[in-house]
C-alpha cells in the first residue's frame, strides 16, 4: 500500500482588521464636551458658533437642551465654550463633562 501524500498549497495569511474609527489627526483636540444649557427665548433651532462643532438635543434634567461641543482649535477648552454660550446669549448648567472616545 502507498500512501500518496500532497502538500496542500499555502494560503497566505489575512490582513489585519482596520479599525471602525478612523485614526484621528495629532492636532485634532481628544474627547467632546457635553453639558446642559438654556436657551434664550429667541433661540435659532441650530445653535452656531464660532470655532466650536455644536449638537444638541432637547433632552435635559437641568435646562432646556443637552449640548455636546467638540473645540475645533486645540486650545480651547470647557471655560472658553461656557464662555462662547454666555456671548451668544445661552445659560451653561451644571458642570461640563468631557466624554472619551
Amino acid at each position: 500500500m502507498t500512501l500518496n501524500a500532497r502538500c496542500a498549497p499555502t494560503v497566505p495569511p489575512l490582513p489585519a482588521p482596520q479599525s471602525m474609527r478612523p485614526a484621528r489627526p495629532a492636532d485634532e483636540p481628544f474627547g467632546t464636551l457635553v453639558l446642559e444649557a438654556v436657551s434664550p427665548a429667541d433661540a435659532p433651532e441650530q445653535l452656531t458658533l464660532p470655532d466650536w462643532a455644536i449638537c444638541t438635543w432637547p433632552v435635559a434634567r437641568l435646562g432646556d437642551v443637552t449640548l455636546e461641543a467638540r473645540p475645533l482649535w486645540a486650545h480651547l477648552g470647557p471655560d472658553d465654550l461656557r464662555a462662547a454660550l454666555r456671548a451668544a446669549g445661552w445659560t451653561p448648567l451644571g458642570p461640563v463633562r468631557t466624554r472619551r472616545g
